[in-house]
This record gives C-alpha cells, sequence and structure tokens, in this order.
C-alpha cells in the first residue's frame, strides 16, 4: 500500500539541540574503538590522548560554512547544512518515527562517509531494509529534498532531472543500477547488515520477485509558508501505478513555526555553538 504522510514539526530549541547532537555524532562518527588506540600501538605508547583526538575530528569533521559566518546566505545548491538536515530528518523519520514493525535499519548514513565534509554526496540519500516474514526483505530506497519554493509542487518533487520521482524512476525501471548501488554500498557495512543486503541483491539479480520487494522511500522538507498537502507529492500520488509492484512511501516534513531559512540558521548556530564546547 502506497502511504503519503504530511508530519508537522515545532521548531522548538529542544528539537534544534537534539538534531545538532545527532549530526554532530553522525560527521564525527568513526570505524574503530578509540579505546582500542592505546593498546600496542605508537598512539599508545608515546602517551597521546584519544579524548584530545576525539575533540579535533569533532571539530574538523563537522562542516564551517564560511556564507553563514560572513552573515551572507549560502546558494541553495552550495547549502551543505539545508541539504544536510533534510537527509538527517529523512533516516529519521524511516528508522525511528514509523511504528514498531513498520521502520527500517539504515546501517551507513551518507553523512558520516561522505568523500567531502562541506559538499553533498553522491547518490541515494539511504538505503535501508527490514524483513518481512521468514524470508523475504523489503529495500528502501529514499531520496531527500528541500524546498521553500511557492509553486506546488515544487520542481524538485516532478519536474528537474534530479528530482524525486525521475530519480526514482529511474532506480524502478532500472534494477541493474539498484544492483550497482546496493553492491557498492554492502562493502562498507559490517557482516549482519551485509548479510540482509546481500541476500536483497541476490534476489533482485536472479528476479526472484517473492523474496524481496522494494519502498521509494521520499522525504520532501518544507515550511508553513510554502506546503500545500494537496498537491506537494506531485506525481509521486498521481502517477503510484508507475511504480507497481512495488510501494512509495512520501513524507511532507513541515515545520510549524519557522520558515527552512531561519531552521537552517538555527540548526547551523547549534550545531557550531556544540562544538565549540
Amino acid at each position: 500500500m502506497h502511504i503519503h504522510k504530511k508530519v508537522d514539526i515545532a521548531v522548538l530549541d529542544s528539537f534544534v539541540t537534539k538534531f545538532a547532537n545527532r549530526y554532530i555524532a553522525q560527521r564525527s562518527e568513526t570505524q574503530f574503538d578509540y579505546a582500542s588506540m592505546s593498546i600496542g600501538t605508537l598512539f599508545g605508547e608515546t602517551g597521546y590522548n584519544t579524548d584530545k583526538l576525539q575533540e579535533i575530528i569533532k571539530q574538523n569533521a563537522t562542516p564551517y560554512d564560511k556564507m553563514r559566518e560572513m552573515r551572507l546566505e549560502p546558494l541553495v545548491l552550495n547549502d551543505i547544512y539545508r541539504s544536510d538536515l533534510g537527509e538527517l530528518l529523512m533516516t529519521y523519520y524511516f528508522e525511528e518515527k514509523l511504528a514498531e514493525g513498520e521502520r527500517y535499519i539504515i546501517p551507513l548514513k551518507n553523512i558520516s562517509f561522505r568523500e567531502r565534509a562541506e559538499l553533498p554526496g553522491r547518490g541515494l540519500d539511504a538505503i535501508g531494509y527490514k524483513r518481512i516474514g521468514e524470508d523475504k526483505i523489503e529495500i528502501l530506497l529514499g531520496e531527500a529534498k528541500v524546498s521553500a519554493e511557492k509553486k506546488s509542487p515544487p520542481a524538485v518533487v516532478d519536474s528537474t532531472k534530479d528530482s524525486i520521482y525521475h530519480t526514482q524512476k529511474g532506480h524502478h525501471e532500472n534494477l541493474n543500477v539498484v544492483i550497482r548501488r546496493l553492491s557498492d554500498y554492502v562493502r562498507r557495512l559490517n557482516a549482519t547488515d551485509a548479510s540482509m543486503l546481500g541476500y536483497a541483491i541476490i534476489n533482485i539479480h536472479n528476479n526472484t520477485i517473492n523474496k524481496y520487494s522494494i519502498t521509494y522511500g521520499c522525504t520532501l522538507i518544507r515550511d508553513y509558508s510554502c506546503v500545500n498537502e494537496a498537491n506537494d507529492f506531485g506525481k509521486m500520488k498521481t502517477q503510484v501505478a508507475e511504480f507497481e509492484p512495488n510501494k512509495i512511501h512520501f513524507s511532507i516534513l513541515s515545520f510549524e513555526n519557522k520558515t527552512i531559512k531561519e531552521t537552517v540558521d538555527l540548526f547551523y548556530k547549534k550545531v557550531q555553538e556544540l562544538i565549540e564546547g
């Protein structure tokens, strides 16, 4: 069953602080345990402090926005904090906001391991999975967009070449692309998560359609000044039949009391405040 849902978000200090902390945690995430660095290594033998290293990594792995620091507004395409807040909210929605039994596991966050902190990642914004019954895997292919455009639906939903509609339609019509995306992704996972997605890869490759399904996860960030629940889903609602037998799960996350710009500015300010301690 396709899902189209609008969720209102009150932009309170508690909300901004919560997601600023999550962002810092994801940007400074490591694939090693700091405690293990002190055992039998040059680092430990020479008495270096892992707490100091952790502090340096946290401060330097988190993007610094020169434009905002000069009290200027970044161009939308270069606004990494705007883009990252959208991706952060999308992964939170699919991992934690859904009811028990409906949630997905998103084992690797793009925010954590993209090539450069100050540039958006390439490809899908999120890849996740959940187990259905004894022998079926449901794959989540996630796309997040942020738009304050007054037009409804905004162009990022179904007009531009990189819109949610065109991106997800490309996945639906070319499973080889999906296999390539999953194959690259799975290499970076632990054995537990890799075994689940590996099972899906083999079944997609073999066209064993009763063993897997795909959910096209879509998240559009809006605010009270531009959101239009009736029209903002665009072709992802009016043309759902094009994506069957798979399904669409489209969430509009709308700020109730702040504009997107105001919210992103608050988010950036809080992140910088927290990393400075």
